[in-house]
Order: structure tokens, then C-alpha cells, then sequence
């Protein structure tokens, strides 16, 4: 794919990405006018008494807390290497 393609394509995604953003804000897709918490709204935790909407009893997880976190820092320690192993193979290109 030539360069003028990737900046072409890399538009358009940019482009879509922000009219579908500004196209839930205009529609306010996702609030709840009752409860009114600026930007957070979108945040259904600020939502109060929102442990008695969520359903918790119905999931559990036999993954210990732990190990959760530990895969979460593990997986962002790998995606930053690969980032950092990707800008030196784009820094060589250039």
C-alpha cells in the first residue's frame, strides 16, 4: 500500500471516528437525563445505588484478584514492548 493510500485511509478512519463521537454526543446516546453528573454521566458506576442495578450475584469468577491484575500489567508490559519494538523498526525505515 503507497503512502499517499495510508494517509488517505488513516483520514477517513479519523474523519469516521470523530462524526460518530460528535453523533452520540448530539444525540446523547447512553445518559440518563435524570441523573446529571456532566461528563461523568457516561460512567454508569457514578450512578448511585448502582450495586442494586447490576446484578452481581449472577457472575463469579474463579480467577483470583491477583492473577487478574497480573495478566492486566503483564499484557500492558507486552503491548509497550511491542510498541517501543515497532517505533525503532519505523525509526530504521525512515
Amino acid at each position: 500500500m503507497s503512502r499517499r493510500m495510508k494517509r488517505i485511509l488513516t483520514a477517513v478512519v479519523a474523519i469516521a471516528a470523530t462524526g460518530t463521537a460528535v453523533w452520540v454526543m448530539v444525540r446523547r446516546l447512553g445518559l440518563n437525563d435524570e441523573l446529571d453528573f456532566g461528563a461523568g454521566a457516561y460512567y454508569y458506576a457514578d450512578i448511585p445505588d448502582f450495586d442494586k442495578v447490576l446484578d452481581a450475584g449472577s457472575y463469579a469468577s474463579s480467577l483470583p484478584l491477583w492473577l487478574a491484575i497480573v495478566l492486566f500489567l503483564g499484557w500492558g508490559a507486552l503491548m509497550y514492548a511491542l510498541w517501543k519494538r515497532m517505533d525503532r523498526s519505523h525509526e530504521k525505515q525512515s
